[in-house]
């Protein structure tokens, strides 16, 4: 189609908005019109004082008095600035061309001057630049020519022909001035136009997630923002896909945006009035609740959206199912800008995906003052020394086999001038939260191994590992590095890792778990259980080790479900060549019940708590004196 062809199609689709374009273009012209205008009038209205008297000094001096205040009315209240709309700038074009025409006509009436036939031509100039359409330029131009024409027919022949030309001329020249001008002005306000629809285009683009056409960050954040100015109460929710990750790692991207796409119509078509949904990257969405609504209700209409996402999706000849967990903040009880109602209802979901998945909580003082906390605690992370404020206990794990420790797991701890002594679910998920997980890791292993290196060679460490420190190959790498240039042997350490860590990010996690192995490292599963999906990705980790959660081993002295489950853990380890670790064993009772599983180690209170290194390596020294004493009672009795 040829750009002509678009434009003309275009005009036609925005003919309100060029029509009101056009009043706008010509409303300055019109206004710098009257203002002289009015001026004109009221000096020929002095004029006609001067020069006129009797009936004459009346109908002439009225006529241009009454001119020069339409002029200045029209100016003031109907052609205003801002105002302007093109019915009435065409009307008042119209109004204010018949009143110069009737002071000419009269005055001609009145006292019929040849040389005063010239006006009419000067008229029809003058229509031709004020006139805001064709029509109306036309008529005015034809109406003041006619009138010439009607007053030259009087004179003699040689006379009228030369106003006849004067005429013609006139109107070519009227027309001509009226078309170049209106075509000047049309062609920019269809050039600003068009830029405004493809910046309003640009605009929608850029407020628009392109995947699945919600408002994106930008948009929601403006949107706050506003509510906000104008002083609007409303409720800020944060909505995060439990597993959409996993799901995208095993299915691919394809699928994930399919799934995206799903989750984001489905929650849209929920239709709530007074909601609006956004995407504001990767698997996490907002929705702002219009209106001041009760804790209640918010509660109600969270849950309302977690159990409708949560349903299956069938995408791709598959049912794929994610969960939801959201948090809530409120404006303006628990913030005054968008930036703080968006750190607290991040917090409230943060402790939703911590403590209580797939549900809705909503920020309140008790979250206040522990958002107040992770706060200190990150700002410490960032100012704090600690390389010396950082330390490890280490926990024994026991082998019923060998009937000594075989090993320990480092535990991290922190102690800080300011806070004191640190819990380590605090400060480790701060850390993740605030980025500074990878710094503190590599602090605590520096010090595992300095540590490792002085223990006897058949004693092992355990390392935690993060889902941020698994997923970062650069982080990986250097750790292995560590381990080479320090000349212990890859066997004596196990990296921990989380089945959660793993599956946010599976496909990068499963690589680096694989090198790690590669390497000669262990790699043990922590917490056993504890998730969802354990059992899926059990066969696709390279590991050597699980860590069946204490959360089983707790009730197997009052539970026979939690026994049996226990077993069948172990039985498959077993099948799958995987070392099993009971967690958590911390009495006796306990420990007699779990022997007859035959689980490769234990780990808890029962066989010591956690402890510094001075101790560890009195636990070391004691069991090899008693195991030597041992063999040296066996070999005196043989």
């Amino acid at each position: 189609m040829k750009i002509a062809s678009l434009l003309a199609a275009y005009k036609t689709s925005i003919d309100p908005v060029r029509r009101q374009a056009v009043a706008e273009a010509y409303g300055p012209i019109v206004r710098s019109f009257l203002l002289p205008g009015a001026a004109y009038y009221a000096y020929i209205t002095w004029a006609h004082w001067k020069d006129e008297t009797g009936a004459s000094l009346a109908i002439l001096a009225g006529i241009s008095a009454v001119t020069a205040l339409c002029f200045i009315l029209l100016r003031r209240y109907v052609v205003v600035k801002g105002k302007i709309t093109y019915i009435n700038l065409e009307l008042s074009g119209l109004f204010a061309n018949m009143l110069i025409y009737i002071n000419v006509l009269t005055y001609l009436l009145i006292n019929f001057e040849q040389s005063k036939l010239i006006y009419f031509a000067l008229m029809a100039v003058v229509f031709s630049t004020t006139g805001v359409t064709l029509r109306i330029t036309m008529f005015c131009v034809a109406l003041s020519l006619a009138t010439l024409y009607w007053f030259a027919s009087s004179l003699p022949l040689e006379l009228f022909g030369q106003y006849v030309s004067i005429g013609v001329a006139t109107a070519f020249a009227a027309f001509g001035m009226a078309s170049l001008l209106r075509k000047a002005i049309l062609r920019q306000i269809d050039a600003r136009l068009l830029a405004d629809r493809l910046a309003t285009k640009a605009q929608r683009l850029a407020d628009t997630d392109m995947l699945t056409g919600i408002p994106n960050r930008r948009a929601v954040f403006q949107k706050l923002d506003y509510y906000i100015s104008d002083n609007r109460p409303f409720w800020m929710g944060i909505f995060d896909l439990d597993g959409f990750k996993a799901i995208n790692d095993v299915y691919g991207h394809v699928v994930g945006d399919t799934l995206l796409c799903a989750v984001v119509e489905r929650a849209t078509s929920l239709d709530i009035p007074g909601v609006s949904f956004g995407r504001i990257g990767g698997d996490e969405f907002i929705a702002i609740v219009e209106g001041d609504l009760s804790e209640e209700e918010i509660e109600r209409f969270g849950a309302r959206v977690i159990n409708s996402i949560s349903q299956p999706y069938p995408v791709d000849r598959m049912e794929l199912s994610v969960g939801v967990s959201s948090g809530f903040s409120k404006f303006p009880s628990m913030g005054s800008s968008s930036a703080q109602l968006y750190e607290k209802a991040d917090f409230a979901l943060y402790k939703a995906k911590s403590h209580r998945r797939g549900r809705c909580i909503l920020f309140n003082t008790d979250e206040d003052e522990e958002m107040q906390q992770a706060i200190a605690i990150e700002r410490e992370l960032r100012e704090g020394d600690l390389e010396k404020e950082l330390f490890l206990l280490f926990q024994p794990q026991f082998s019923p086999k060998l009937q000594r420790v075989v090993g320990f797991e480092a535990l991290a701890r922190w102690e800080n001038p300011r806070l004191g002594l640190v819990r380590p679910d605090k400060f480790i998920c701060a850390a993740e939260r605030s980025g500074h997980i990878r710094r503190v890791t590599d602090i605590l292993f520096k010090k595992g191994l300095a540590e490792l290196a002085m223990w006897p060679s058949d004693i092992s460490l355990s390392f935690n590992l993060s889902a941020q420190d698994i997923s970062d190959r650069a982080f990986i790498l250097s750790l292995l590095g560590q381990v080479l240039r320090s000349g212990i042997a890859p066997s004596r350490i196990e990296f921990e890792i989380t089945e959660t860590a793993v599956m946010s990010d599976l496909e990068t996690s499963t690589t680096l778990l694989a090198a790690l192995r590669g390497a000669g490292c262990k790699v043990a599963l922590d917490d056993f259980g504890s998730g969802y999906s354990s059992f899926e990705y059990l066969d696709q980790l390279p590991l050597d080790k699980v860590k069946i959660d204490r959360s089983f081993v707790r009730k197997v002295s009052h539970s026979v479900t939690s026994r049996e489950i226990v077993a069948g853990i172990i039985k498959l380890c077993r099948k799958l060549d995987l070392r099993c670790v009971l967690e958590g064993v911390e009495t006796q009772d306990e420990m007699v019940i779990l022997s007859d599983l035959q689980p490769d180690l234990i780990q808890g209170y029962l066989y010591g708590k956690p402890m510094p290194v001075a101790q560890v390596l009195e636990t070391i020294n004691t069991q090899d004196n008693r195991i030597g004493d041992h063999t040296t009672e066996q070999s005196h009795t043989a």
